[in-house]
């Protein structure tokens, strides 16, 4: 079995959103963004890669997954921090190591260039907890807050 990862490509558009209509499923996520939303994150990780980086996961040649990352300064660590906004991997190809994998891959992918890989993760997503925890993420005692509107 061979796994890989590589950066979004134009033609990736209709896998990535199979794939984020799953990934938006209830009750994973508390709201369901309306279908332009999610395809102007794609065409943001395509057109501007130094602020968003989306990456296909394949198994085989076969779409398994993907990712939406947010690149981003941070005080608290005084530099930059990658903040995985989406990690998705195809319920035909879990428990095959590629959560892992692709942890391995961003290690080679982000070495020297940033301080922080920030992540959320759901209270019921059991499975990805234990992966986070077991690669050496720790909780945050803290909630954040937002607001949705145009400034």
């Amino acid at each position: 079995m061979e796994i890989s990862f590589r950066q979004f490509k134009p033609s990736d558009r209709d896998e990535f959103f199979r794939m984020v209509k799953k990934f938006y499923a209830p009750p994973a996520v508390l709201h369901f963004p309306p279908d332009e939303v999610m395809l102007a994150s794609f065409d943001a990780a395509v057109k501007i890669p130094h602020a968003v980086k989306g990456y296909m996961f394949e198994c085989d040649g076969k779409p398994a997954g993907y990712a939406m990352i947010s690149m981003k300064f941070e005080t608290e660590v005084g530099g930059m921090a990658a903040w995985i906004e989406e990690l998705y991997v195809d319920s035909d190809f879990r428990g095959l190591g590629i959560g892992s994998r692709f942890f391995d891959f961003l290690k080679d992918e982000f070495k020297g260039k940033i301080k922080r890989l920030r992540l959320e993760v759901g209270d019921e997503n059991e499975g990805a907890k234990k992966l986070y925890e077991r690669l050496g993420f720790e909780f945050l005692d803290y909630r954040q807050m937002v607001i949705d509107r145009d400034f």
